[in-house]
């Protein structure tokens, strides 16, 4: 019953999306060609802002891993000759946080344990010659002073362009893998997929949409066949108790920070026409119903 009342809800979020994006519809395919792209640009902006906006007012209550499931599964599209515009949203919590390997205990600076040893098996994983220098130059980053842990690991001394504290996305983590990169000539770290293994608006790892690459740096056992097998077999989970697992492993996955109900997700808003395809992301916190972040692209 309670999944029938979420779908119809969401169903009607999708109504009005459509209507507010016919609106646009007729405003950008109405505009001259010679103020075209600076007027699409305006109207993707500000048709995110009230997307945003309608998601806040929304009596839509996202309260369990069906609910969210049933959200993230709906499209919402509208094409005409001249556009096309497509909203999607995915889960934001598909990957490890960086910034949650430094905490404040106090007045002090303190390092996840947990979460260091999982970044250490990433990098060791993808063969990353210098793996120390690299979870030095996170830590720098996330702490509160100047003082290198490794030389050249304290990157905001080296680079004006680079603010010491919380890595907030994936251009600023880029910007620690060149300098890495530029230390130690090693290339390896750039054939990691930071996309899939990452995240930075996210506290926990949401399980029923964590990357098959991420899983298999967490599992011990999982070889090829046995991450097939169990992506394959994945359904909506609603504790972590639940997953067909070994127990050792559902523990070390808890320890981990993964979990079965992580209710941030991304939104794509794309504006396709004949000569541009122009994009704006934002992340969207459901159950604060708050914006952590959002960018043109």
């Amino acid at each position: 019953m309670r999944s029938s009342i979420v779908l119809l809800i969401t169903l009607v979020l999708i109504v009005a999306l459509a209507a507010l994006i016919a609106i646009a519809l007729d405003v950008v395919q109405n505009t001259s060609q010679t103020v075209e792209k600076k007027k699409a640009l305006i109207q993707k902006t500000l048709l995110a802002q009230n997307i945003v906006k309608m998601l806040n007012k929304s009596s839509v209550k996202i309260e369990t891993p069906t609910d969210l499931q049933q959200f993230l599964a709906l499209p919402y599209y509208l094409k005409t000759d001249e556009i096309e515009i497509t909203i999607t949203f995915d889960s934001a919590a598909k990957g490890l946080n960086p910034n949650l390997l430094m905490q404040k205990r106090g007045n002090r600076d303190s390092v996840n344990t947990e979460l260091l040893f999982l970044f250490d098996k990433i990098l060791l994983y993808y063969n990353v010659a210098n793996k120390e220098l690299f979870l030095a130059m996170i830590e720098d980053t996330l702490d509160s002073d100047l003082n290198e842990r490794m030389p050249g690991s304290e990157l905001s001394l080296y680079d004006r362009r680079f603010a010491q504290g919380r890595i907030e996305n994936k251009k600023k983590f880029q910007m620690l893998i060149d300098a890495y990169v530029k230390l130690t000539e090693d290339g390896n770290i750039k054939k990691v997929p930071w996309e899939k293994l990452v995240s930075f608006y996210n506290h926990a790892i949401d399980i029923n949409y964590i990357s098959a690459e991420l899983l298999a740096v967490m599992l011990s056992y999982a070889d090829e066949a046995s991450l097939k097998n169990f992506l394959g077999s994945r359904g909506v989970y609603s504790s972590i108790d639940n997953l067909p697992l070994p127990k050792e492993e559902r523990l070390k996955l808890k320890k981990y920070g993964v979990t079965t109900f992580v209710p941030i997700v991304q939104g794509h808003l794309c504006m396709k026409r004949p000569k541009h395809d122009e994009c704006v992301r934002f992340v969207y916190n459901l159950a604060e119903k708050k914006v952590l972040d959002i960018a043109l692209f």
